[in-house]
């Protein structure tokens, strides 16, 4: 029993040398720890401020839409657009396009890419905005125009592949080019048996 005391003073002793040993070391490690939560903390606090102040720029273009003020709306919405955010940067374009804000179709091509860009955003999510890109692009734009945007969906495994595909076989409808519609219809038919 004392033998084992004694090994555990030992160990005990071995450990508070070493602490005193490398005071300098423990003490610079011990303030990184410290400011580096302080700056995950700042940081966190700082994106969450954000978020409401977007959320709230956000609602106020939305009561000025409703208040006939859709100029003042549509530069407060082009400004969120503008900060990236992945949920409200998106948000502002469909209001834009559905309050009919702007009318310039290259300025809205401009608002897409500018919304598609965003890192934040899930490809999967990229891939819808991408779809509703191309069904604006479909009433003003042609055929090469439309195709860069959906092919790259079309491609690959997305699970917005049908609707792009139905998008393009929609197009070619409307324009009377019967090859290309059956041409994208075994495509579609394809993507669907797998």
């Amino acid at each position: 029993m004392s033998n084992e005391t004694f090994e555990k003073k030992d160990w005990f002793t071995l450990i508070i040398s070493k602490v005193k040993q490398n005071k300098k070391i423990l003490i610079y490690l011990s303030l990184t720890v410290v400011i580096g939560l302080f700056i995950i903390l700042f940081l966190e606090k700082r994106k969450n401020d954000q978020n409401i102040e977007i959320s709230k720029e956000f609602n106020k273009a939305k009561i000025l839409i409703e208040n006939e003020k859709k100029e003042e709306s549509y530069f407060i919405l082009k400004n969120i657009i503008n900060k990236k955010h992945k949920f409200y940067s998106p948000s502002s374009l469909y209001l834009i396009l559905d309050f009919e804000l702007e009318n310039n179709q290259e300025e809205i091509i401009r608002l897409f890419d500018k919304v598609i860009s965003i890192s934040k955003i899930k490809d999967e999510d990229k891939d819808l905005i991408k779809i509703k890109k191309a069904i604006f692009m479909s009433n003003y734009y042609g055929e090469q125009d439309l195709l860069k945007v959906l092919n790259p969906i079309i491609e690959s495994k997305s699970i917005w592949r049908s609707s792009a595909l139905k998008i393009i076989i929609d197009y070619y409808s409307i324009k009377g080019d019967q090859l290309k519609v059956n041409e994208y219809k075994k495509i579609l038919n394809n993507n669907i048996s797998q």
